[in-house]
C-alpha cells in the first residue's frame, strides 16, 4: 500500500516504494473529463490535454517537452476519460526530478499559443475522422450514442465532434483549464524505486503556489434510452462490425465484482463462452470480446465483434443466445471457480509494472477517495457466488434493454429481427 500525504492546501500525494525496481513512474490525476463538458464545448478536456504538450514556460515547444523525457530513455503520455485526465511519465529512478519538472510544467504552465491551438485543432479533427474511417472503432461510439443520447456527455465521444472542436476558442480552453486544474482537484501518484519522504518533499515544492479550484458539480447521467434499439450506419465495408450493449452498473455499485466475473465468463478471453462459441465452434470472428465501462452514476456492458459480411446475423444471434443462456440459467460452480482464478490472476499480474501501480493508486484515490487494497479486491472476487452472477445477469442483461450498433451493408428491419 502507498504512503498517502494530504497537505494543508488539500493536495493529495501517494507514493508506493518499490525498491526492487529500477524505475519511477508518476502521474498527475486531475478530476476532469468529458462528463464535465457542456455540449457546445464537447471535447475540450481532450483538447486541453493535447495543448499541454504543445509548449510550456520552461519547455516552449513540443519537441523540447518530448526530448526532456524521451532523451533519457523515459516514456511520457496522457489520457482523457469521462471523469479524469492523467499526465504520466516513467523514467529510470535517477531521472525522477526531471520527470517531475516536466509533468508539473504540463499541468501548471501550458502556453496555449494561438498558432499551436490552430495546428492541434486540425490534428484532433483528423483523429476524429480516423475513428470514423475505422468501422471497428466507430461502432463503439455509435453504441454509446444509442444507449445514452448525444445530448449528455456519456453518450458522446470523449474527443468531441468536428463541429464542437472547430468552434472551441482559446478563451474557452483557458477558462476551462483554470476552472478545473489545481489543488483540490488533483492527485499525484508515484511508484518505484524512491523514498516516500523524498518524493513528497519534491512534489510539495514543485506545486507550491498551485492555485486552488472548486469546479462546478458534474451533472448526473440521465437514464439510458429504452431498448431494444438498432443504430445502423449502412455503408459498404469489408467486414460487418457490431456492438451489443446494455445499460449496466456504476463503479460504486455493490454488484460490480459480480459483474466483473460475469463479463469474464461471457467475453473475457479465449476461454469465455462467446469466444468458444463464435470463434472456436463456428469460426465466425477473429476480433471478438466484451467489456464494461463505468462512471460514478452509470455504466454499460458491451459485446463487440468484426466478422465476414455474411456472418453478421449469425454472430449477433449466437451472441444473443449466449447472453440469454446466462440470463436464464446462470453459471455452474466449476465454471465460476475457474473464472474467479482468471480474474484474480489478471488483477495480480497487472501490478508488475511501476506505472501500473501508480496508475491504480491514483485512479482509485480520485474515484473512491481511497486506494482499495488488492487483498480486499481478491476477497470480494472470491466471495462472488452463483446466485450473485445470476442476479447481476438479470439486472443487466434484460432482453428489452439491448441496443445494437452496426456498420456495414445491412437492412435496419433485419437487424431489428436479430435482437427481437
Amino acid at each position: 500500500m502507498p504512503t498517502i500525504a494530504k497537505l494543508e492546501n488539500g493536495l493529495q500525494i501517494l507514493v508506493e516504494e518499490l525498491p526492487h525496481t529500477h524505475s519511477v513512474s508518476m502521474g498527475y490525476f486531475t478530476k476532469v473529463g468529458a462528463c464535465n463538458e457542456p455540449l457546445k464545448v464537447s471535447g475540450i478536456s481532450h483538447f486541453i490535454e493535447h495543448m499541454c504538450f504543445k509548449g510550456t514556460e520552461a519547455f516552449p515547444s513540443a519537441k523540447s517537452i518530448s526530448d526532456a523525457v524521451e532523451g533519457v530513455g523515459g516514456i511520457m503520455n496522457a489520457a482523457t476519460g469521462y471523469e479524469s485526465t492523467v499526465y504520466w511519465a516513467k523514467v529510470a529512478d535517477i531521472h525522477f526530478s526531471r520527470a517531475l519538472n516536466v509533468l508539473t510544467e504540463l499541468v501548471r504552465r501550458p502556453l496555449f499559443e494561438q498558432r499551436e491551438i490552430e495546428k492541434e485543432r486540425k490534428v484532433i479533427i483528423e483523429e476524429i475522422r480516423g475513428t470514423q474511417d475505422s468501422p471497428s472503432d466507430w461502432v463503439h461510439n455509435l453504441l454509446q450514442e444509442s444507449l445514452w443520447g448525444a445530448d449528455q456527455p456519456f453518450g458522446r465521444d470523449i474527443a468531441g465532434d468536428i463541429e464542437t472542436v472547430s468552434s472551441i476558442k482559446r478563451n474557452d480552453l483557458l477558462a476551462f483549464w483554470q476552472q478545473h486544474y489545481g489543488i483540490g482537484n488533483t492527485v499525484v501518484s508515484v511508484a518505484g524505486n524512491i523514498k516516500a519522504e523524498d518524493a513528497i518533499a519534491a512534489i510539495s515544492a514543485s506545486l507550491e503556489g498551485y492555485r486552488s479550484v472548486s469546479p462546478p458539480p458534474v451533472p448526473p447521467t440521465k437514464q439510458a434510452i429504452q431498448g431494444p434499439r438498432v443504430h445502423l450506419v449502412s455503408k459498404e465495408t469489408e467486414q460487418g462490425n457490431f456492438c451489443l450493449g446494455f445499460p449496466s452498473l456504476s463503479f460504486n455499485d455493490p454488484d460490480r465484482r459480480a459483474l466483473q466475473v460475469l463479463d469474464t465468463i461471457l467475453g473475457g478471453g479465449m476461454s469465455s463462452r462467446l469466444f468458444q462459441e463464435l470463434r472456436e465452434e463456428r469460426g465466425l470472428a477473429y476480433n471478438l470480446g466484451s467489456y464494461h465501462l463505468e462512471v460514478a452514476d452509470a455504466g454499460m456492458w458491451v459485446v463487440y465483434g468484426s466478422v465476414e459480411l455474411d456472418a453478421l446475423y449469425e454472430s449477433i444471434s449466437a451472441s444473443m443466445e449466449q447472453i440469454a443462456l446466462l440470463y436464464d440459467k446462470g453459471v455452474t460452480e466449476e465454471e465460476l471457480q475457474l473464472v474467479k482464478e482468471q480474474v484474480k490472476g489478471g488483477i495480480l499480474l497487472s501490478l508488475e509494472d511501476t506505472w501500473s501501480v501508480a496508475s491504480r493508486n491514483g485512479s482509485h484515490m480520485l474515484r473512491y477517495g481511497e486506494v482499495v487494497p488488492v487483498e480486499r479486491v481478491v476477497a470480494e472476487i472470491e466471495a462472488v457466488t452463483q446466485e450473485d452472477v445470476l442476479r447481476v445477469a438479470r439486472r443487466v442483461l434484460k432482453p428489452g434493454s439491448v441496443h445494437l450498433a452496426v456498420i456495414g451493408p445491412y437492412e435496419q428491419s433485419e437487424l431489428e429481427k436479430a435482437i427481437a
